[in-house]
């Protein structure tokens, strides 16, 4: 199966981020979805797994990261400088990583606000999102 970034399809910092990675990804490691979309809900249920939207989830190679694992797993499989950054963040402990995640998470709305609905990918992007 497909390496794919879960995301919250409404966050204005979630959605910035899907595009950064987009930008990043020159092998097109990953495909994407909201986890709003109906792919992500029968992904999920199909796994028993919960959700809710304060987390970015990556399934990589069989395997489901959260929060900051998952983003620095992401950065690692990126080209330049994020992926350099993935390996420094990955020095510091995760329950601190993990912590500076969810605290940020929690206030993203209020500080970056959010969108009533997806936004629709760039045609050149459209293959690698699942809906």
């Amino acid at each position: 199966m497909k390496n794919i970034i879960f995301f919250d399809g409404v966050c204005n910092v979630c959605d910035h981020t899907v595009e950064f990675v987009l930008n990043c990804d020159g092998e097109k490691n990953f495909y994407f979805s909201s986890l709003q979309s109906p792919f992500s809900s029968q992904f999920f249920r199909e796994k028993n797994i919960e959700i809710n939207l304060d987390t970015i989830v990556l399934y990589f190679e069989g395997e489901i990261y959260y929060r900051s694992d998952a983003m620095i797993l992401i950065l690692k499989h990126l080209k330049g400088f994020p992926k350099i950054i993935g390996y420094i963040l990955s020095i510091f402990p995760r329950f601190f990583r993990d912590f500076c995640y969810s605290t940020f998470a929690k206030y993203r709305y209020s500080l970056f606000g959010k969108k009533e609905v997806c936004k629709i990918p760039k045609k050149e992007h459209l293959n690698l999102f699942l809906e």
